[in-house]
């Protein structure tokens, strides 16, 4: 079949968050300016208006069982190759034998997977049939070096290279660099703990966290002084952060300046308004890399393995993590409080370094 597309970019896309808006961005950014890939089909689960990296439509309704398998096949058929642009994407058996088919469809040799994480593998099979992936498909630019050792592991004659998140690319736009403004107030970025793939969280577990977020938030403002924003990464209507975020404005002393900021779909936004922080607390994931994009010091709410892996790949003190289920309110207050105060201490790794890891995913 004539190709009509050079590549077929593929994620967690259309979903509200803004981790995944930025995953979108940079891969499409880097597939045009790195691959040439100017002609390019997203996946997304809904449609997306952006002008920064422009409109994405959204697979149609599906009519019968299967129809949307059938799309991305005909979409993979129609391109030259397939992009896997980051995340948290190996780790079951029947997502990665979708992943499998589409770059045969597509082409092997140059389809690619970049700035991705992989397992934990829910199967022996699923571990099987990632070893297979991974030597079938062109390139696999690996995130972390957890998940680089067990993808040596896996596949030591795969070509697959140590690479990282690819969230630095969004400083490589040359129109939306980030301004510099006065900063002021901290960020805190909570969301809900799922224990399984449907959403569903351990109602004791999450009443506990709530405590310890709306005692943090008021020995934050009591100890600084300064306003508390809640920054909303997700907007899903079952998985938003704004489930926890309401509950905790509910439960707040009204003495607290206290202000929640609702999900954002322009990923060039929320950088920018991270930048007005004086700190930020993150359980998100990408709230945490984005603060430190723009070096706003981030404490950093490790409620998983890729959270405590992001903090060790680029330094993060071992004073500003904290475990997500047993967060101590009064010590991180002091951290920001002693922060603002003296000073905070920097990662080890600077930004403009990780821009330069993240480009080895396209070379």
């Amino acid at each position: 079949m004539f190709k009509q597309y050079h590549a077929y970019i593929m994620g967690y896309y259309g979903m509200q968050n803004t981790g995944d808006d930025v995953l979108l961005y940079t891969t499409r950014w880097a597939s045009q300016h790195k691959l040439g890939a100017m002609y390019n089909l997203v996946s997304s689960a809904s449609d997306i208006n952006c002008n920064e990296f422009g409109d994405v439509k959204a697979l149609p309704t599906a009519s019968f069982r299967g129809h949307h398998r059938l799309l991305h096949y005909k979409n993979a058929l129609q391109s030259e190759k397939v992009i896997f642009g980051g995340g948290s994407v190996l780790h079951s058996e029947k997502d990665i034998q979708f992943k499998r088919h589409l770059i045969r469809l597509a082409g092997k040799k140059a389809s690619r997977c970049v700035g991705v994480g992989i397992g934990p593998f829910n199967s022996v099979a699923a571990e099987k049939a990632c070893a297979k992936f991974l030597n079938e498909c062109g390139f696999i630019g690996i995130r972390d070096p957890e998940s680089f050792a067990i993808a040596q592991d896996l596949a030591p004659n795969s070509n697959i290279k140590l690479t990282f998140d690819l969230a630095p690319l969004l400083l490589c736009n040359e129109e939306r660099k980030v301004k510099s403004i006065e900063r002021k107030g901290i960020m805190f970025n909570f969301c809900q703990l799922a224990i399984d793939a449907f959403g569903n969280v351990h109602e004791q577990q999450e009443q506990s966290r709530l405590d310890m977020a709306v005692q943090t938030i008021e020995q934050t403002w009591l100890q600084t002084g300064e306003p508390i924003v809640l920054l909303d990464f997700n907007g899903h209507s079952q998985f938003g952060d704004f489930h926890i975020h309401k509950k905790i404005m509910a439960r707040v002393s009204n003495k607290v300046s206290i202000t929640h900021i609702p999900y954002d779909p322009n990923p060039f936004k929320v950088l920018q308004r991270i930048a007005g922080f004086k700190a930020s607390v993150s359980m998100r994931l990408h709230s945490a890399i984005l603060s430190y994009l723009v070096n706003t010091p981030a404490l950093s709410i490790n409620y998983h393995k890729k959270c405590s892996s992001w903090c060790e790949q680029v330094g993060v003190p071992s004073e500003y993590q904290f475990d997500a289920q047993n967060i101590q309110p009064e010590t991180l207050a002091q951290q920001i409080s002693q922060g603002l105060g003296i000073g905070f201490a920097k990662p080890t790794l600077k930004p403009e370094e990780a821009v330069q890891a993240a480009l080895l995913n396209w070379r």
